[in-house]
């Protein structure tokens, strides 16, 4: 099938090249000039558009014109598409990025099955052992999926994550079902948003009906495991007022033993057009689950039976708050300046027995209860502020665009752990006395009671230049400043001769400056194609909150672990042939140095090792063809069209530097422990996706997906032979099938259902350290789901 598609593409630009497809001129009337006849109306396509601009000076300039990344220039409406090279207060000339039209996709978004949503996005990495959905998990190139913490995720353009430089985990998912879009912008996206690797995740929620003084949406979904959601929303404008507000619940059993949760979710948008040019708007978003923990298994637990579980007391759960301030002011038709600001006041809590998974969870025969839990506590409070002004300027007979900006983040992170919490097996976060008295005085010593800090600058300018009618260039700088600090106490005891502080961590503080710097091009091959490549320095800093973070008990955290720096290097072609092909195939080269690893215990009673293991360079090819033969063929569709894509990555990331920092001191064996060639951990070398769907007017469509990934390892020295915890060895390649439909009785009641896991593989993408786990954590079994959803 793939060699087909490659036909098709290779065929098609080859004709494109030599003028044998002419861009059909869509007039006012939706009629083309190209086709010598008019095409059905209910065949009408969103395709993206690549147009240069010809006049910036007009109103409608794209750079400055609220417009998604999809713009209608043909027959059927797309769920896939790209951003244009300005929009907004941004750049994306030369950056490889996706759109991804949420409410336009066959997914599953009552449970916001990853999966399915990012499935026409090639090279993304999914951890799937969240069958709630509540929490993201992925990742791309062979970057760690661990909650979406090698990328800067967004909702509305401001952060969500915990913070984004020490903790950059995000326990905040939206619900897909309150999306109008995801933007993805790969590694060259660190220049405009941040250092992040992976670049940009930015979740766009859908915007107030502007023609309505009031529009009511609901969705009820039933599923597998007593899984119940429900979501809500209400939206319209008044005058110069507008609204846009949802509820969002969901609770399920879950597909293994002791996995239910309950997660709610709520957020209200006001705005006001105070002028024509200025516009202010508010947000606020709330969210809070409790979600039951599972736990990890071993190899021998997994394939005995995937779903069982040994631990009845584990609890997770995150209440999220981020409010919000936007302003958009429009200066002029080529000038345009936007202020966020935002906060966080979160926290991130667990309960439960730690220990390994051979390691049973047992009543105590004296005391007849279970011992106690461990206690994780985060509270997060953030405020930043974010202003960015782009503009267009004539110079040379053309016209360019300059966008530049400044960031201010100020992240406070209180985080404590105390091993003495309740002996029950509800979500109990009190914590209870211990014999001994600590340093304070008290009876209630905490292993771990820290503050950290963080304090950001940082600023960037890009500048589009085009150099000729289909020739552009974009050189980017970006500067951070970063101030960490790190207070408070770690096992904490009486003061004594050997530990004179009793556990104290005297004030520490680490300051950090980094310049970043790339440079994009673009080169329009065709009114609908084009070429694009981009270079760009990336950073990570190790700071405070990251060196204790909260991973558990199993792994040791390496204390001097190093900042980690590289880059990202693309390129590829990418547009739409005529009505039937959208594509985008491209390599890629990344470079990340001081990387941070697992390294497993060398001893018997040793904790396995987080710490810079090494260099690695990961390269690969990436591809996303989507055909549609019968438009292909025909010039109408009245039985309804048939679309096929595949998205596809070939990613070897491999360590070309790879050291145990236990054992370089001794040089005898300091070579025996060098590894040059090891495998990326987390990182499958081959990501495949492919579909099927059909599609009849705007009443009825059903999908087909297939999700094949190929096998990875968990530590960075590939061991093989599974180690007794389940947390090292093999991840095995696994393919999964699904299938959903949806059937629009009217423009306003429709019906969503399908069937997640078709063929009930028994598979899993992760072994854990810690949290959730440790050890296997197994993906969810077949899942049945159906809906409703009315519009008044």
């Amino acid at each position: 099938m793939f060699r087909f598609y490659s036909f098709i593409l290779y065929f098609s630009l080859f004709c494109t090249s030599l003028g044998l497809y002419s861009q059909p001129v869509v007039d006012p009337n939706g009629k083309s000039s190209g086709d010598s006849s008019s095409k059905s109306e209910e065949s009408k396509i969103q395709e993206p558009s690549f147009e240069t601009k010809e006049n910036p000076n007009k109103k409608e300039s794209p750079g400055f014109k609220d417009e998604p990344g999809i713009t209608v220039k043909a027959k059927k409406e797309t769920d896939r598409g790209f951003l244009r090279e300005t929009e907004g207060t941004n750049i994306y000339s030369g950056k490889k990025n996706e759109v991804i039209q949420v409410d336009k996709t066959n997914a599953n978004l009552a449970l916001n099955n990853t999966r399915q949503i990012y499935a026409k996005v090639p090279g993304i990495t999914i951890w799937e052992n969240d069958g709630s959905g509540i929490q993201p998990g992925i990742g791309a190139r062979g970057l760690s999926p661990n909650r979406n913490w090698e990328f800067n995720t967004r909702m509305n353009g401001y952060d969500i994550s915990s913070d984004v430089f020490g903790y950059p985990e995000a326990y905040f998912n939206p619900p897909m079902e309150a999306l109008e879009k995801v933007e993805i912008v790969r590694g060259a996206g660190a220049l405009q948003y941040g250092p992040q690797f992976g670049g940009l995740v930015n979740y766009v929620l859908k915007k107030p009906k502007p023609d309505q003084e009031i529009q009511v949406e609901t969705k009820n979904t039933g599923g597998s495991y007593n899984t119940i959601n429900s979501y809500t929303s209400v939206s319209g404008t008044v005058g110069k007022f507008s609204y846009f507000a949802f509820a969002h619940g969901r609770s399920s059993e879950g597909w293994r033993d002791n996995s239910r949760y309950l997660t709610q979710t709520g957020h209200i948008h006001l705005a006001y057009q105070a002028t024509e040019k200025l516009k202010v708007s508010l947000d606020l978003s709330k969210s809070n689950y409790e979600s039951k923990q599972p736990g990890g298994l071993t190899d021998q637990q997994f394939w005995e039976n995937p779903r069982q579980s040994g631990r009845d007391r584990n609890w997770f759960g995150a209440p999220w708050n981020v409010p919000a301030m936007n302003i958009d002011y429009e200066q002029s038709s080529t000038a345009r300046f936007n202020l966020k600001v935002f906060g966080l006041y979160g926290e991130r809590n667990s309960v439960g027995f730690t220990s390994a998974p051979n390691v049973e969870d047992r009543i105590n025969a004296r005391t007849l209860q279970f011992g106690a839990r461990q206690i994780d506590r985060d509270w997060y409070r953030n405020f930043g502020v974010e202003a960015r002004q782009i503009f267009d300027y004539n110079f040379l007979d053309k016209t360019h665009t300059l966008s530049f900006g400044a960031r201010y983040f100020n992240g406070n992170t209180d985080r404590m752990r105390n091993p003495n919490g309740s002996t029950g097996n509800t979500f109990d976060l009190r914590e209870t006395n211990l014999n001994n008295q600590c340093y304070d005085g008290t009876r209630n010593c905490r292993t771990v009671d820290l503050q950290f800090t963080t304090l950001n600058y940082a600023g960037f300018l890009e500048n589009l230049f085009r150099i000729t009618d289909k020739l552009s260039l974009t050189p980017g700088v970006r500067y951070e400043w970063i101030k960490s600090t790190a207070s408070g106490r770690i096992n904490e005891t009486l003061p004594s001769a050997r530990n004179v502080f009793g556990g104290t961590v005297p004030p520490q503080e680490l300051t950090k400056q980094q310049i970043l710097y790339g440079l994009g091009g673009q080169y329009q091959v065709t009114k609908n194609t084009n070429l694009y490549s981009n270079y760009s320095r990336a950073f990570r800093p190790v700071i405070y909150s990251e060196i204790f973070a909260p991973s558990g008990v199993i792994n040791d955290i390496d204390p001097n672990l190093k900042d980690q720096t590289g880059y990202n290097l693309d390129g590829g072609y990418r547009g739409n042939i005529g009505e039937w092909l959208q594509f985008d195939l491209g390599a890629f080269e990344l470079r990340y140095n001081n990387r941070v690893g697992l390294l497993p215990a060398r001893f018997p009673g040793q904790n396995n090792l987080q710490t810079n293991v090494g260099d690695s360079l990961h390269r690969g090819v990436e591809a996303y063809i989507e055909i549609d033969p019968i438009l292909a063929i025909f010039n109408s569709t009245p039985y309804g069209s048939i679309s096929f894509f595949t998205s596809s990555a070939n990613v070897n990331a491999r360590y070309v530097k790879w050291e145990d920092p236990r054992v370089l001191t001794d040089v005898a064996n300091a070579l025996n422990y060098y590894r040059i060639g090891k495998l990326v951990e987390n990182a499958p070398s081959q990501i495949h996706r492919y579909g099927l769907t059909y599609h009849y007017k705007k009443i009825f469509s059903i999908s087909y997906l297939i999700n094949d990934i190929g096998q990875a390892y968990s530590d960075a020295l590939n061991s093989t032979l599974a180690s007794a915890n389940g947390q090292i060895g093999k991840i095995p390649g696994y393919i999964v099938r699904d299938v959903t439909f949806v059937w629009n009785f009217t423009e306003k009641l429709g019906f969503r259902g399908g069937i997640n896991n078709l063929g009930n593989e028994k598979y899993f993408t992760r072994r854990a350290g810690g949290y959730p786990g440790p050890g296997i954590l197994p993906g969810d079994g077949i899942f049945y789901f159906l809906g409703l959803s009315a519009t008044f």
